[in-house]
């Protein structure tokens, strides 16, 4: 120890201390500034992380740099750390309280978030400083957007612009005001604007692409969002962006071969893979993609593209669960990240988690106001629920923006049919067939026009059309001989389903259609023996190995019944439907603790899965299980199914038996008014409540309309019981 501190001494006594102090790491300012320098090196090529590391070793060498806070800042907002990005810029405001630029980027973050009471006070303390700061006007604009008063944006940007008449950034936040605005050509010279004061400004580059492409002029969006890559095949903006624009478009090439070349010249550049991975995803090249996925998350497992892209290529390879755990750890830290929640939004469909799809595909939707896929997804979403009007609101967002968009033609089109509107619909779907006259889909729709109208030869009249330009159109198929059959001709029907043999590829799915048409006759034999043969040709045809299942169940041929459902279940795992049925046939076998198992697994796929709750819910109750949990079970069913009358019935049921009469007679009292009083169980369970409630001459009166309604059902016997006991009393 002692020898060492005098090799030191001796170091300095030559004249060395210079040297020697230098070495052994310089003054704080020194090493600040030495990872500084490192950090924006970083950023300059796109390695945000390792910058990050740079901004905290410039921390650690000097913490008071008000700068360094605020650089450090902007960097973790890079990143999608919200909140830590928001405590740096707070920090650096804190050091500096002068520091406009931080305060600025704060206030936007309040103003964003919707806390424009916040923003208004940094505005306030802004202008306090400086009453014509451009930061100030910028920061006024912003909050005139979260209060939705454009106009007012607007004038606060020309405020700006009249201080900076050449500043490229100002047009740009005009540009997407105007967008909000939906004033698209106003939008469009604000970008161009932006783009002749400084051609290298790709933001508003890709956001004119983005309006071109939203406006439906594919051809535009393609040309800038070339340009802009091109000119810069680094440019974290066009990330997604053009991912999701070669998606819809399928054209990739010229885009892969530039990031491939790039990546061949630079090994780690992270944007080059992350562009390679949208291409692979558009491609379906799920093996190339996940390679450059685990290279982005092994060199930083918490890379939100690398997590959005994982969570994407689960949500291709049919793992709703582990997509929903990706995308939503990428959107609790990028809470601005469109295509986040646009996706979370898709994997939450598969997951049948529809109200939460609902709330993610509407947060895409506000982020970016002319992207038409999350309206239309939002449109379908509210169409399937059975909400026409919201459904018609988003369809009307996706038309006023581009009147010739077939998927909301389409979808106007079968809202009118749903309000009855026949004329309305008819005219529409004619519209939609005018902008694409090759698609069947149109035709499909204008025959189920039709045929609502009765008007029988119209719509086999465009069925046939719709065949002739898609010969694999089994759905137009089943739908004729569903005409045919309403035509009381069943024979026409089975001849012009085996006529498509010659015409169409799909034959395993034509017998499966015949088969279900002789199931539908209750030819059982002839059916199983078509699906048999749809079987040959397509072992992986599993709902045709479900029809078999159910052709048996209709003759109580239970057990191979289940023998088929169990087949189904094993080409399919993740299938809900066999496992559902397989439970209900032991319920109809009065084995109820097989059918529990199997109402388990079905709720070990989808725990929102109300069927499977409420059924087992009821065998709980039913069966002496624990009350407790099959409350928690049928509440869980309740809120995914509110107006089934099937689960107002279990509730009043667990009700009942947990002593608890008076909320029983309140759900069954719902159910049989649902169940318009032709339900001879929910019947029987409600004259049981009243009963037990004190109200005997209530009691009677629904015991007695079970009985009338049937003598079978299975509470017959201890109904006329209780009937007998009232009546005695």
């Amino acid at each position: 120890m002692r020898k060492i501190l005098l090799g030191v001494v001796a170091l300095l006594l030559l004249g060395g201390g210079v040297v020697a102090y230098t070495q052994f790491g310089g003054s704080p300012e020194v090493k600040r500034d030495r990872a500084l320098k490192k950090a924006k090196a970083y950023l300059a090529e796109a390695k945000v992380n390792e910058a990050i590391i740079e901004y905290r070793n410039a921390l650690s060498a000097d913490p008071n740099s008000a700068e360094t806070h605020y650089e450090f800042g902007m960097a973790l907002l890079k990143q999608g750390d919200v909140r830590a990005g928001y405590q740096e810029l707070v920090r650096a405001t804190d050091l500096k309280p002068d520091f406009i630029k931080a305060r600025y980027q704060f206030a936007v973050m309040h103003a964003a978030s919707k806390d424009t009471k916040r923003a208004k006070e940094e505005l306030e303390k802004i202008r306090q400083q400086d009453k014509d700061a451009k930061e100030g006007h910028y920061l006024a604009a912003q909050i005139a957007m979260a209060e939705k008063q454009p106009d007012t944006a607007i004038q606060e940007l020309e405020a700006a612009l009249s201080k900076e008449p050449n500043q490229a950034t100002i047009y740009f936040d005009m540009g997407r005001v105007h967008v909000a605005k939906r004033d698209y050509p106003a939008a469009e010279s604000a970008y161009r604007k932006a783009l002749e004061i400084d051609p290298k400004f790709h933001r508003a580059r890709v956001a004119l692409a983005q309006l071109y492409a939203g406006t439906g002029n594919q051809e535009k969006a393609e040309q800038e969002l070339l340009l802009a890559t091109k000119a810069d095949p680094e440019n974290e903006e066009l990330l997604h962006v053009l991912g999701n624009f070669y998606s819809s478009t399928r054209r990739f090439e010229d885009l892969e071969k530039l990031y491939q070349d790039l990546v061949k010249k630079k090994p780690d550049s992270i944007i080059a893979k992350k562009r390679l991975i949208e291409i692979y995803l558009a491609k379906n090249e799920r093996k190339q993609a996940r390679q450059y996925v685990d290279d982005i998350l092994k060199a930083n497992p918490g890379d939100k593209d690398g997590l959005f892209f994982r969570g994407r290529l689960n949500l291709i390879e049919n793992d709703p669960k582990k997509a929903i755990e990706d995308l939503s750890a990428v959107t609790r830290n990028a809470p601005q990240f469109p295509f986040g929640f646009y996706f979370l939004g898709q994997a939450q469909i598969r997951q049948n988690e529809i109200n939460e799809a609902k709330k993610s595909i509407a947060k895409a939707a506000e982020l970016v106001p002319n992207w038409i896929e999350p309206k239309i997804t939002l449109g379908q979403l509210h169409l399937a629920s059975g909400d026409n009007e919201l459904a018609a609101e988003e369809v009307e967002k996706v038309l006023k923006v581009q009147p010739n968009n077939e998927t909301a033609l389409l979808m106007k089109g079968a809202i009118a049919i749903r309000k009855g509107e026949t004329d309305q619909a008819l005219t529409t779907f004619q519209q939609a067939q005018k902008v694409n006259p090759k698609n069947p889909m149109a035709h499909i729709n204008m025959a189920a026009v039709y045929a609502v109208k009765k008007n029988y030869p119209e719509a086999l009249k465009e069925y046939e059309q719709a065949l002739t330009l898609d010969p694999n159109r089994i759905d137009a198929l089943g739908s004729m001989a569903q005409v045919y059959q309403l035509q009381g001709n069943p024979k026409a029907a089975f001849q012009r389903i085996e006529q498509q043999l010659s015409k169409s590829k799909n034959h395993a799915a034509i017998y499966q259609l015949l088969g279900q048409l002789s199931i539908g006759t209750k030819e059982y034999a002839k059916g199983i023996e078509y699906l048999e043969k749809a079987i040959n040709l397509n072992p992986d045809l599993s709902s045709a190995y479900f029809l078999i299942g159910t052709a048996y169940a209709a003759q109580k041929k239970f057990d191979t019944a289940i023998e088929q459902y169990e087949k189904v279940s094993k080409k399919n795992p993740k299938a809900i439907q066999p496992l559902m049925m397989v439970g209900l046939i032991y319920d109809m076998k009065k084995q109820p603790q097989k059918a529990n198992e199997y109402y388990q697994k079905v709720l070990d796929l989808n725990k929102n899965f109300a069927p499977a709750a409420n059924n087992l819910a009821y065998n709980y109750a039913q069966n002496g299980g624990n009350l407790d949990v099959a409350l928690n079970l049928a509440q869980k069913a309740r809120e995914a199914n509110p107006d089934d009358p099937s689960i107002a019935d279990t509730l009043g049921w667990i009700f009942y038996k947990k002593g608890s009469y008076a909320t029983a007679i309140g759900l069954l009292k719902e159910s049989n008014e649902k169940f318009k009083g032709q339900n001879p169980t929910v019947l029987y369970h409600l004259a049981l409540a009243y009963d037990k409630n004190g109200d005997e001459k209530l009691a009677r009166e629904p015991l007695q309309k079970a009985l009338v309604l049937g003598q079978n059902f299975p509470d017959a016997a201890e109904a006329k019981k209780l009937l007998e006991s009232l009546g005695g009393r």
